[in-house]
């Protein structure tokens, strides 16, 4: 029983490893609007390459019952991630702040100095006391922010649950002297695992979540772009250029593309439709396209569903089901046979 617990967190820290490199990867070189600067990237660096070299350990446990818990290396590799993870967060969350590092910033690095001359046995409990905490600042901070747009609460459900994971692995850090440290490892490395795991899941089924956040950080921390702007007017022109002149029909219509139409800026056009439509450009245009498809399916009967993709500008028949079932829930298909 224990021997099959541990060949599946073997598994799953293989898959956390690969993760993380690969997020890794990603920010580095293929995530350009990530509001990236040095610090965030080192920060990024520091922080998935640690996770990496933390589920690598714990590997090497699961596979050769290496007594982790006296090796000081891995406390203090427990106490880099919190800092790290902090530094990386801010950029993010934060618009023209923190982009430089200063003197005041140090004491975050604090925990890991003191690692190399705290006692070995208890920096477990040391490491997850600051990590705990920048979880919650991190959860405090996005929860801050839900009121800037309706579609928040799959951010809040994700952070709220690794807020929850966080709590948890403070716990295990602190009953760690009175436990079998196996129990710990594993416990720990599996939190790790299910928790790149709910990231990757994520970013796959909700692909706008690091766009969204950036996004609100930017509406929550800076100031309007619309004060000598006639909202009013302009939401109705949003509507008559994409509905009535039918610009939704562009596979390639883009928020700057329309921003230069409606004469204004593409920062303008976003905080318009955030603040006075609840969520992102790129959902408000799938929407709309939605909704001219839900029409024609119902009266074009003989329109096959990719010309009707086509026609509503999707680029492929395959967006054109992923957009059209999370609005509506059911299958274009489905949808005509209930309508019809």
């Amino acid at each position: 029983m224990i021997l099959d617990l541990f060949h599946w967190s073997l598994l799953l820290v293989g898959f956390s490893i690969f993760s993380c490199l690969i997020l890794l990867v990603a920010y580095l070189w293929f995530l350009p609007d990530m509001r990236k600067t040095p610090i965030s990237k080192w920060a990024c660096f520091f922080l998935l390459l640690g996770l990496v070299a933390l589920q690598y350990a714990h590997g090497l446990f699961f596979s050769q019952y290496i007594p982790l818990i006296e090796y000081r290396a891995y406390g203090i590799l427990l106490t880099l991630i919190p800092p790290s993870f902090y530094f990386f967060s801010r950029s993010i969350l934060f618009i023209e702040k923190h982009h430089t590092f200063r003197w005041q910033d140090s004491i975050h690095l604090l925990p890991v100095v003191v690692a190399v001359f705290f006692p070995v046995a208890y920096l477990p409990a040391f490491a997850f006391c600051f990590g705990t905490g920048y979880t919650f600042w991190f959860a405090k901070t996005v929860y801050q922010m839900r009121d800037h747009t309706r579609r928040f609460h799959y951010e809040l459900f994700f952070f709220g649950l690794f807020a929850v994971m966080a709590l948890g692995a403070l716990v295990l850090g602190l009953l760690l002297p009175t436990i079998n440290p196996a129990v710990f490892y594993t416990a720990y490395a599996n939190a790790i695992s299910i928790a790149l795991l709910l990231i990757v899941a994520a970013l796959i089924f909700f692909p706008e979540l690091l766009s969204d956040i950036l996004l609100v950080s930017e509406l929550a921390y800076t100031k309007s772009r619309l004060n000598d702007v006639d909202v009013d007017t302009k939401l109705l022109e949003l509507e008559k250029l994409v509905v009535l002149d039918k610009h939704y029909q562009h596979e390639d219509l883009s928020l700057t593309v329309l921003a230069e139409l409606m004469d204004l800026s593409s920062h303008q056009l976003s905080e318009l439709v955030n603040t006075h439509i609840g969520y992102g450009f790129p959902r408000y245009l799938r929407e709309q396209r939605v909704k001219q498809a839900q029409r024609l399916l119902v009266s074009e009967p003989n329109s096959s569903i990719l010309a009707i993709s086509m026609e509503t500008g999707f680029k492929s028949q395959s967006n054109f089901y992923t957009a059209f079932k999370e609005i509506t829930g059911v299958s274009p298909g489905r949808y005509r046979k209930e309508k019809s």
